[in-house]
């Protein structure tokens, strides 16, 4: 009788990394529940704007810190060397965090430049907030589903 071998790919899973991940995500999940309320309406943005000012620099920040962490811990490496196919999507979704960055920056300047009283601009910023918000929903469900992809190519996601 002959034995054969299967290879099989595994996914290595660093639990200090799950811990600042989970808590990146945390931090941000609050930082998203307390600026959404406040733009709804222009009007309580306005009446809201020296805290939204810091809300929005403390956003920029903490984007840093996410986009780092998903870049150093190297899970889109993982992603490829599970499932090559999946490098062009990888490559695309670490290529927009500089993008996302750049916007979420933009985004904290002008709350900052923007004056509280002047109903333009206090709409112009929340209009960036939204267009950032949902560029930013969309490129976390695009990594979560490369994620999934490449479990699902390695017969986790059975």
């Amino acid at each position: 009788m002959s034995q054969s071998r299967v290879a099989t790919k595994q996914v290595t899973v660093n639990a200090a990394f799950l811990k600042e991940i989970k808590e990146d995500n945390r931090h941000l999940k609050q930082l998203w529940d307390q600026v959404i309320p406040l733009v709804e309406q222009p009007e309580r943005a306005g009446n809201h704007w020296a805290e939204l000012i810091e809300l929005f620099a403390e956003l920029r920040d903490q984007l840093a810190l996410h986009f780092s962490l998903e870049e150093a811990y190297g899970y889109f490496d993982d992603a490829v060397d599970i499932a090559p196919q999946l490098s062009t999507m990888a490559h695309c979704l670490r290529a927009e965090h500089s993008k996302l960055f750049s916007e979420v920056r933009d985004l904290a300047d002008a709350a900052m430049d923007a004056k509280a009283d002047v109903e333009d601009e206090v709409s112009k910023v929340v209009r960036l907030f939204g267009k950032f918000r949902r560029r930013f929903e969309q490129h976390e469900e695009a990594e979560l589903n490369l994620i999934l992809r490449a479990t699902e190519d390695i017969g986790g996601g059975d």
